[in-house]
């Protein structure tokens, strides 16, 4: 067996700061950081190699040399201000936690930003640790959480420095692919629509000045070429946005009349419609009655409150991108080919299979511990800060995280019977839910267009039996229809839609249920069952009262020397202390883990915390 050493056992340099374990291979392997443990559970995950030496003719290796992350030398591990990077899920959670919420305060400074990714290509634990680690040497991050089970990414950067499209690039050349979490259907989606707006909006705008050059043939006459001239180029850019910018509203029309289900959009088409074919009776006699413009107006008018409501969703649904970020796409599941567990698609998860938890992944299932003990966040289901111990027997709920400890894990319920899949699918539900003002409009509207329709025709008999010419009748019909369509409702509700979430966004509050705005002016007091629900769920050190004459940075450096192999959430918010003001661990000896705190011993003292 291999002696042990005072040396990290993959690249050799002094354990400086303190020592990482990794039980394999019948012995125990001592690592100077989180990396170097990372990338040789990787080693020995995918070829069963026992031998940390072979690392260094990777790949992989060179190239985390040459970025700095891994010393090349002793003189490499001194020249640091800081003592290595700690495990991924602390050093997520010092850096303002992967999966926080997301109107949480998390950046150092008002102007900094905060871009979230999906990473793709990431095969193991080292993949993220590598990713983390390249970032956090790269000039204009200040901090960064890349999480493996869920394939995110979430930083902190300084958008003078740096910027998203860098910050891709840099994943990129490491063999990752990065998108936003938003890119995919729904932004492609997005850009269509706005695009169909932004050419309706252009093409209307100059429909209506040229329209009002030709209004002035009712106060001077204008010669018949004049009035076609004028005519004909409102015509053209009339069809384009009937045809290109109202497609959908037409064929949504075509559906209501087909299934009786009228709708804002029927009344809107018919509107539209009857305007404009009237518009090219009266264009094929050269008369000056043309009412292109309030066509062109009306379908403008109802792409913009459509474009308005589908950016008051997306706002919704990148608040709930750290929620549904809780989902894990990979899970180690332990069977008798591989009884250390080996990751695969979280799909392939079914009941009563057995998977593998560290520190920092999530549960990707509800399921019951079967062997291990440690530290569970519960705070993303209960809001309750304070991480739950867990032992043999205990219960552990999907889209938990593991603070500290390992599990194994038998699955219960997985997928959507799951109490993650069970949230999701409320909040997906909630999202296609319509305001109760909404739903009486649509009823409303059943009611209503059918009723329209009726009085326009009523208006053109009416009209001819009075002695009208059919023209004029007509012209009152259409006029019906026009000054009927609801447009206010169109615009109205996306408007008020935005406004709200929007306020609510800056104050801190996610909207998943339109109706809390019309319920809100009946509630006159809020109850809540625990603190954690009103608290970031994170620890800061707010202010340091000295008993002694001891200095505040002598009492930070002991602190930070007690705690440096801690990941409790105290623990880490001193080291974050220590770090922002470069304080460096006091020379504490024999450390040791009390069941109510830890020791060590230092010049002849004891000191506790």
């Amino acid at each position: 067996m291999k002696p042990v050493t005072d040396n990290c056992d993959l690249c050799g340099l002094t354990l400086r700061y303190g020592h990482h374990c990794l039980n394999a291979t019948e012995r125990t392997y001592r690592f100077c950081c989180i990396g170097c443990k990372q990338v040789f559970s990787m080693l020995i995950t995918a070829t069963g190699a026992g031998d940390p030496s072979q690392f260094r003719d990777t790949d992989l290796f060179k190239q985390c040399r040459d970025l700095g992350i891994i010393p090349a030398s002793e003189a490499d591990l001194m020249s640091g201000d800081q003592p290595p990077e700690l495990p991924i899920a602390a050093a997520a959670a010092d850096n303002d936690g992967a999966e926080s919420s997301p109107f949480e305060d998390t950046a150092a400074a008002p102007n900094n930003l905060i871009l979230q990714l999906r990473i793709d290509g990431m095969w193991c634990p080292a993949c993220a640790w590598l990713i983390d680690a390249s970032l956090k040497k790269t000039s204009g991050i200040l901090s960064s959480g890349c999480n493996f089970s869920t394939d995110r990414l979430r930083c902190v950067y300084d958008p003078v420095r740096t910027s998203p499209d860098r910050i891709i690039a840099i994943i990129e050349r490491l063999g990752y692919h990065a998108t936003a979490p938003g890119e995919g259907g729904r932004a492609r989606e997005q850009r269509r629509e706005t695009i169909r707006f932004a050419v309706s909006a252009f093409l209307t705008m100059n429909v209506m000045m040229i329209s009002f050059a030709l209004y002035s043939g009712f106060f001077s006459s204008l010669s018949p070429d004049a009035v076609t001239k004028l005519s004909w180029p409102i015509f053209i850019m009339a069809t384009v946005v009937m045809v290109y910018g109202g497609k959908f509203i037409f064929l949504k029309a075509l559906a209501g009349f087909s299934n009786a289900a009228f709708s804002m959009e029927t009344l809107i088409a018919i509107g539209a419609a009857s305007a404009y074919f009237f518009s090219v009776y009266n264009l094929d006699r050269g008369n000056i009655h043309l009412y292109f413009d309030t066509a062109s107006m009306l379908v403008a008018l109802v792409l913009l409150g459509k474009l308005l409501e589908r950016n008051a969703k997306e706002k919704v649904l990148e608040d709930l991108d750290a929620f549904f970020a809780l989902k894990p796409t990979k899970v180690k599941i332990c069977n008798r080919d591989n009884p250390e567990g080996r990751y695969v698609s979280a799909e392939y998860l079914r009941k009563d299979d057995l998977f593998l938890l560290d520190a920092g992944e999530i549960a990707p299932a509800d399921g019951r511990v079967i062997d291990g003990d440690g530290l569970v966040d519960e705070s993303s289901l209960t809001g309750e800060a304070r991480p739950v111990p867990k032992r043999l027997g205990s219960a552990i709920r999907s889209g938990t995280k593991v603070s500290r400890g390992r599990f194994k894990v038998k699955a219960l319920a997985v997928g959507d019977d799951s109490t993650l899949g069970q949230m999701m699918k409320i909040i997906e539900k909630t999202l296609g839910q319509k305001t109760a003002f909404e739903g009486k409009t649509d009823r409303l509207l059943n009611g209503f267009v059918p009723f329209i329709i009726l009085l326009a025709l009523g208006t053109v008999i009416y009209g001819y039996l009075k002695g009208l010419d059919p023209g004029e009748a007509l012209i009152r019909a259409v006029t019906v229809l026009v000054i009927s369509c609801p447009c206010a409702l169109g615009l109205a509700i996306p408007l008020a839609r935005v406004a709200g979430i929007s306020l609510c966004g800056r104050e801190g509050i996610l909207v998943r249920d339109y109706t809390a705005f019309e319920q809100a002016r009946q509630v006159d007091t809020f109850i809540f069952d625990k603190t954690g629900t009103l608290t970031t769920g994170r620890w800061r050190l707010l202010d340091i009262l000295p008993l002694d004459h001891l200095p505040i940075d002598q009492i930070i450096a002991l602190a930070v020397a007690l705690e440096k192999n801690s990941d409790h959430h105290i623990a880490l918010e001193l080291k974050r202390r220590g770090k922002t003001h470069a304080i460096e661990p006091a020379a504490v000896t024999d450390i040791r883990i009390e069941p109510n705190g830890v020791s060590g011993r230092i010049d002849g003292h004891t000191v506790k915390i």
